[in-house]
C-alpha cells in the first residue's frame, strides 16, 4: 500500500512510501530516495553518501537528481514492484 501526502513547495516532502523507498517532491521537482536505519540515500547507482532524515537531508541527498513528477512516478513504481519482488522471493 502506498501512502500519499500533500506535498509542500519550501521543502521537500515525502508523498509516498513503499517498504525503504520514498517519493518525495519540493517545489516542482520530484525525486526518489532509500531511507535504511535512520538516513536517507540517493539511487545513483556507485558507492552512495547517506544523509540525515530531515529535509536537509533529503534535500541533500538528491542534489540536483530532482525530475519531473512523470519519471519520478515511473521510477518510484518500477523500485517498489523490484523490491516486491525480491521481497518474494528471499521469503
Amino acid at each position: 500500500m502506498v501512502e500519499r501526502l500533500e506535498p509542500t513547495a519550501s521543502a521537500p516532502t515525502i508523498i509516498a512510501r513503499r517498504g525503504s523507498h520514498r517519493s518525495v517532491c519540493c517545489g516542482r521537482g520530484f525525486a526518489v530516495i532509500e531511507c535504511r536505519n535512520g538516513k536517507v540515500y540517493n539511487l545513483a547507482d556507485g558507492k552512495r553518501r547517506g544523509f540525515a532524515n530531515t529535509a536537509d537531508g533529503i534535500a541533500a541527498a538528491v542534489g540536483d537528481d530532482w525530475r519531473d513528477e512523470a519519471s519520478a512516478r515511473r521510477l518510484f513504481d518500477d523500485i517498489a514492484q523490484r523490491g516486491e519482488a525480491l521481497a518474494q522471493r528471499i521469503w
